[in-house]
């Protein structure tokens, strides 16, 4: 028979009742064979596989897969009057698997009380104040003015579940007249997917109730299976672009790095629409027969094109419940004037529901100029396309033209060029401020002739590639809107897709193509931060930065989960600024007690026992120089691997040739590498007899940041190295830290060396043994880029290395940090921290310990 008839013998046994010809067989339930339901069932399953090995999204987002499956096989053989209630069952116990019974019954009492405010035999308006009194009620609790027995954690969900889909609900039941189900009604706020997805689309309800098994049943359910692997390719896609693109706006050199970062910023959109996908495909396996949510929104062909393809039921909602209202009631003023004013106002809506769309899922109002350019910017291209539409009409993409020459080219070239403004515009949004957006431009005219060569070429291809694209996936979209168009043979090729990704997933399949390869697709298959987040998460100060608020990132979803009042060193009043290169540095004698134990600088201002200024005679005296994580940030005074390996030197080696170790931590959080530069000539004045600088990765990077960031303070710079170097790469305190960190950039190994032959020298000139110790954040492989160069730069120094790269090996690294959103080592950490140290320094006695004199270490051992 051969594989042609095979399949041809499949795509007939998969037929629904839409006149492909085919014999409808006994079904094992209404409206569905049993041969399409063991289809459905086989793909569910794989499809379940595959979030497993790739690791989509969270571990509460497998869990509600797996009930999803196990619903679906049960919600098959429901009899119709069964399904809705089941559904709602299903979605009631998604809760409960997520949250726990008591997080869970908060979440949904608080809802139910919501629903039965909108049910009220009150009248519209009276009903609208309860509800504002309510979810004022509810922003108090949200912002920390009352306690609250239920988890941080629900807030954002329940937010998602109730902060849009009540003004839809409350606008229907104004101007819908149906009797109102309330199976319907609480399956529609408590939707089974929307547990595990903060950021959910506005399901519009009247559509919800309308589309319910409103298709055959096996093409409404194949059509879920689709839009989630399509969603999930969307997640693998994002992946691969957030790892391996992107690009921090400092590292823009030149226009191709401008390019990549614009292409690659907007791209990471990719993470939203998958999850739409998932969210509106699980919903189908349940009847519900929505609508896409997205449509090749990377294609579109003007402004307005845009706004109809991305975010699709946002555009409903908003027209919906914004548009409409008003243009009816200023159409009189001319149907261009109220289209000008309504469209207006929707986007100044849309900036205003943003803010408070994120009030709900982080608590604080996200008001920022590049939100409000954004979104006005594209207002205006959207009233300006709008106009020139009604004037000139626009090509309708369902109805198929003749292909020649000036088609393509003109489609083309306004795909190209809708692409590249949305570009432009989104990058925008996404930046951590209007200043650091515009000093992106720079780079124009420092790459002449690249600009001259390259981009006309780029201009031509990427017209060329976007009308090929679209021509192809315009073609595929008629197609499939073809009379008889078999939904069966969507099923073998979402099949066939979904045994390759499972097979890709399994590590001793990919492991066959190649370390290269392997190594590309394990990274896809696990959702860890990328370079740069987990840069800016050992930077500490991420939450400062817009970035985190755009939905792009992983970080985002981490920092969805950090309380409010989490544990902040600039909060607590530990610190005084000294107004000098240094900027700050620990209160002297200050107690700050803190929910995870107090933190006592001495006298000295110095996290130690108040050693005297002067080591005793026979005393061992080390300064550690460090950050953060030497500090101890986060775990108790005895706690730290400071502590712990002072004591364990002491107590193992009483009967070697020094009566006492001390090791005094000069560690402040925050402290840069220039920074220890003035901090070794405090720690000179206590005589130490080694000093040990402790690294954690991307030292030359800190130096550039730091540096940029003094001169943009106006802090003078007593180094004339340091002011020779600002010089050179032309720093200004007017310019935008994103702008000067990128031109000093370039320096930043220079001013690394710098500091580490000055540490070195100066502890030579007296007599102390320098030693140069890295020490790996607790997060999965973010320093490993530049370990090596950082090694190498710290032995051709002439410091005595000890290197701690695989002090975290054999342990689960999410079990050492401080929390999920806080880079620092934990308890457990800090003492994998100082016995590993101990042993290093047993290793290298002789290198180190008999520097000091005659004396060895380790004989209690």
């Amino acid at each position: 028979m051969g594989f042609s008839g095979w399949f041809d013998r499949c795509l007939r046994s998969l037929r629904t009742r839409d006149g492909g010809g085919g014999a409808i067989e006994p079904t094992c339930h209404k409206g569905l064979s049993l041969r399409q339901f063991l289809m459905l069932a086989l793909e569910l399953g794989l499809l379940v596989f595959v979030v497993r090995q790739f690791r989509i999204e969270s571990s509460a987002f497998l869990r509600i897969v797996l009930l999803a499956l196990v619903g679906f096989v049960v919600h098959s053989f429901l009899p119709l009057r069964y399904r809705l209630p089941f559904f709602l069952a299903l979605s009631l116990t998604g809760i409960g698997v997520v949250f726990g019974i008591t997080n869970g019954a908060w979440l949904v009492g608080i809802g139910l009380v919501l629903i039965l405010i909108c049910h009220l035999p009150l009248s519209f308006s009276v009903r609208v104040v309860l509800l504002l009194l309510t979810g004022s009620l509810l922003a108090g609790l949200r912002v920390g003015w009352l306690h609250v027995r239920w988890s941080p954690a629900v807030w954002p969900i329940l937010g998602s579940m109730f902060m849009f889909r009540l003004i839809v609900y409350l606008y229907d039941l104004r101007h819908e007249k149906q009797p109102v189900s309330y199976a319907t009604t609480l399956a529609y706020f408590f939707m089974l997917p929307n547990v595990c997805f903060p950021l959910f689309p506005v399901v519009d309800y009247k559509t919800f109730r309308r589309t319910y098994y409103d298709d055959q049943p096996f093409r409404i359910h194949q059509t879920g299976i689709d839009w989630m692997l399509r969603g999930v390719t969307h997640l693998i896609l994002y992946r691969c672009v957030y790892q391996y693109f992107t690009l921090a706006p400092s590292e823009v050199m030149n226009l191709g790095d401008l390019a990549r970062y614009l292409i690659s910023t907007f791209f990471l959109y990719l993470r939203v629409s998958g999850q739409f996908h998932i969210i509106v495909g699980m919903l189908h396996l349940f009847g519900f027969h929505l609508p896409e949510s997205h449509h090749r929104y990377y294609l579109a062909s003007s402004f307005t094109d845009f706004w109809r393809r991305i975010n699709i039921y946002w555009k409903d909602f908003m027209l919906k419940v914004f548009y409409y209202p008003v243009y009816f009631k200023v159409r009189a003023w001319g149907p261009n004037k109220a289209m000008m004013v309504s469209t207006l106002f929707v986007f100044v809506s849309t900036w205003f529901l943003h803010a408070y769309q994120w009030f709900w899922l982080r608590g604080s109002f996200l008001l920022a100029w590049q939100d409000v350019s954004f979104w006005i910017m594209l207002g205006l291209l959207v009233v300006i396309n709008s106009v020139y539409e009604a004037k000139h009409g626009r090509e309708r993409s369902l109805t198929r033209s003749s292909l020649s020459f000036h088609r393509f080219a003109a489609v083309s070239l306004r795909t190209f060029l809708t692409f590249s403004v949305i570009c432009v515009l989104w990058s925008l949004w996404t930046s951590e401020s209007v200043s650091a957006w515009i000093s992106l431009w720079t780079v124009a005219d420092q790459s002449p002739s690249f600009t001259a060569g390259t981009i006309p070429l780029f201009f031509v291809l990427g017209v060329v590639v976007s009308g090929t694209v679209r021509e192809i996936a315009g073609n595929n979209s008629r197609n499939a809107r073809q009379p008889g168009a078999a939904i069966g043979r969507s099923a073998l090729i979402s099949l066939a897709c979904l045994a390759l990704l499972c097979l890709l997933g399994v590590q001793e399949m990919h492991t066959q193509f190649g370390p290269k390869v392997a190594t590309v697709i394990n990274s896809l298959r696990s959702g860890k931060l990328s370079r740069l987040d987990n840069a800016m998460l050992e930077r500490g100060y991420y939450e400062q930065l817009m970035q985190v608020d755009r939905f792009n990132s992983q970080l985002w979803e981490v920092y969805m989960n950090k309380p409010l009042n989490w544990l902040d060193v600039r909060g607590t009043g530990l610190e005084k600024f000294t107004g000098d290169f240094k900027q700050k540095e620990l209160l002297p004698s200050f107690v700050a007690i803190t929910s995870h134990g107090p933190i006592r600088p001495n006298r000295w201002g110095i996290r130690v026992q108040d050693y005297e200024n002067q080591p005793a005679p026979g005393t061992l005296r080390v300064a550690l120089l460090g950050a953060s994580s030497v500090m101890g940030w986060g775990v108790q005074d005895s706690e730290t691997f400071e502590s712990l390996l002072e004591e364990r030197l002491n107590r193992e080696n009483s009967k070697g040739p020094y009566a006492k170790y001390e090791i005094l931590n000069f560690a402040v959080p925050g402290y840069q590498p220039l920074q220890q530069v003035m901090t070794l000539e405090n720690a000179f004045s206590f005589q130490p007899s080694a000093v040990f600088y402790v690294a954690a990765g991307r030292e030359a990077q800190r130096c550039s940041v730091y540096l940029a960031e003094v001169i943009r303070k106006r802090i003078y710079v007593p180094y004339e190295y340091l002011r020779e170097i600002a010089r050179k790469a032309r720093i200004e305190a007017t310019m935008g830290e994103t702008e000067a960190v990128r031109r000093l950039e370039p320096f930043g190994a220079e001013m690394l060396a710098w500091v580490y032959r000055g540490i070195v020298q100066n502890c030579r000139e007296r007599g102390i043994v320098p030693v140069w110790v890295f020490l790996p954040t607790p997060l999965e492989d973010p320093w490993q880029e530049d370990t090596a160069s950082l090694l190498r730069a710290a032995e051709e120094s002439g410091f005595i290395v000890l290197n701690l790269v695989d002090v975290y090996r054999n342990h689960d690294i999410k079990a050492l940090r401080f929390a999920e959103w806080d880079a620092h080592p934990n308890a457990q950490a800090h003492k994998l921290i100082a016995d590993k140290l101990y042993d290093l320094l047993w290793e290298r006695k002789k290198d180190i310990l008999l520097s000091f004199g005659s004396g060895q270490i380790g004989q209690g051992k």
